[in-house]
């Protein structure tokens, strides 16, 4: 019963809930933009020279085909495979360009990948590095091409080149990023999630019940932690800052300062 009435008093101080109005275009797509691809996890193996790059996207419109370049230093990398993500999820049909660092994604019927607000993984590219014994290889992203259902042009960025992402030490239930976890952290999340406010720059911070998704069961879920004896945030948990040791599409780009 507390935990309602607290939920309850956190949405009317929220102000009104807006669910019929689009929540705002996360603030890293740079202006002029409709996408933003990013690198997201690199994943390498220097005894096999095997690895994998999780390709992340953000856009503010749907999607219906899409083509990029990635480039290495070293150049003697060869793509593998492409496979899991928004791509697969949707019925894609998608394919690499062994060593012309092509990767193509199409749907036959036209089938559109809805906009994403917080970046999620549109496919996972796998590739086999031979020449890479030092560690995994530079990636970049060049040439990006998306398309709607018109076949017409989607204005597009990319992101940063990257011989390895990691996410940083995060506390999980910090979702404000101020360093602390606490009830100031759910209301943020509330008030994103119903309200247009801000999106996090930690979001696998805002996922307290580490679902691999932000929603009301996170702020919920923390909140009965902090009030009614509930089960505690995942690990790295609410006192001290480590890595997330779950492998999921959330990222954390500007994570608090760790306590």
């Amino acid at each position: 019963m507390r935990i309602f009435f607290i939920a309850s008093t956190i949405l009317l101080l929220s102000g009104p809930v807006a669910a019929q109005q689009p929540i705002p275009p996360i603030p890293p797509i740079p202006p002029g933009s409709e996408i933003l691809l990013e690198l997201g996890i690199i994943e390498y193996d220097a005894a096999t020279g095997s690895g994998s790059v999780r390709m992340m996207m953000t856009s503010t419109v749907p999607i219906a085909g899409f083509q990029f370049d990635l480039v290495f230093e070293p150049a003697e990398v060869l793509l593998t495979t492409a496979y899991d993500g928004l791509a697969y999820n949707f019925g894609y049909t998608v394919g690499v360009g062994p060593t012309s660092g092509i990767v193509l994604g199409y749907s036959l019927t036209l089938v559109e990948i809805p906009p994403t607000i917080l970046p999620e993984v549109l496919v996972i590219v796998g590739f086999q590095c031979d020449a890479c014994p030092l560690g995994v290889p530079e990636i970049c992203i060049e040439n990006p091409v998306f398309s709607d259902v018109a076949a017409n042009s989607i204005p597009t960025d990319v992101g940063p080149c990257a011989s390895g992402v990691s996410d940083p030490d995060f506390l999980r239930g910090d979702c404000n990023t101020d360093g602390s976890a606490n009830v100031a952290d759910a209301i943020f999340l509330l008030t994103n999630l119903f309200s247009g406010g801000a999106v996090s720059t930690c979001v696998d911070g805002c996922d307290s019940n580490d679902d691999n998704s932000l929603n009301i069961a996170d702020a919920i879920f923390f909140l009965s932690f902090l009030f009614n004896g509930g089960a505690p945030p995942a690990p790295p948990g609410v006192n001290f800052c480590g890595a997330d040791p779950t492998a999921d599409s959330l990222g954390c780009l500007v994570p608090g300062p760790c306590p």
